[in-house]
């Protein structure tokens, strides 16, 4: 099978000190730097969270505190988040340890102010990014997937990437979870299994 490396949101707001940060973050680099200096992936894919100042996931945008329940049932939710990857600024950009130059695309999510993107596959209110159409063009079959957060961006990506039929591998040593909730972490784990998902180490 071809197969191609997802680079999930490695962008500094993600890591240790940024404004919404992962715990234990840095510790994945590593592993994905190893993942795409393998020769075996047609094509490196990376993710990149791209928000504009008034993206309306921001909960300074709605006069509100970071973490605060909501849904608009249009795409942002279920809650509001600290402003973070704002497009153009340090947050946004790429971890200074993961070797950029290897991705042959970026995908841009999220950059509608209306509309958040937690899959690298579509936005929340179901718009295409075009990223399933990309792999299909390049023969794509297999995938195996790696960066930020398990429990949240990596996981809706894992789920789209299922659901548009592509095999489906995670590097569980290339990722880290928010764990908002306890347990997130581990029932995102159950879930990948339950659905077929292969957990790898690289």
């Amino acid at each position: 099978m071809r197969k191609a490396l997802i680079v999930v949101d490695v962008q500094n707001d993600f890591y240790e000190t940024g404004s919404l940060p992962v715990s234990g973050a840095s510790q994945i680099n590593e592993a994905i730097n190893r993942a795409m200096r393998d020769s075996v992936y047609k094509a490196i894919v990376a993710g990149q969270d791209w928000h504009p100042s008034n993206h309306m996931s921001f909960a300074v945008n709605h006069g509100k505190e970071p973490f605060t329940p909501f849904d608009n049932k249009k795409g942002i939710g279920p809650v509001l988040w600290p402003v973070h990857c704002q497009q153009r600024t340090y947050g946004a950009a790429f971890h200074t340890n993961i070797e950029t130059n290897r991705f042959d695309y970026i995908i841009r999510k999220g950059t509608h102010p209306h509309v958040d993107s937690y899959s690298i596959f579509r936005e929340n209110d179901g718009t295409e990014l075009g990223t399933d159409g990309l792999l299909r063009a390049l023969g794509i079959e297999e995938l195996d997937i790696c960066g930020l957060a398990l429990d949240y961006c990596l996981k809706y990506t894992v789920h789209d990437a299922l659901l548009a039929g592509f095999k489906i591998n995670v590097i569980i040593n290339g990722t880290k979870g928010v764990e908002a909730n306890i347990g997130d972490v581990q029932r995102t784990i159950e879930e990948f299994r339950r659905a077929g998902v292969e957990l790898i180490e690289r």
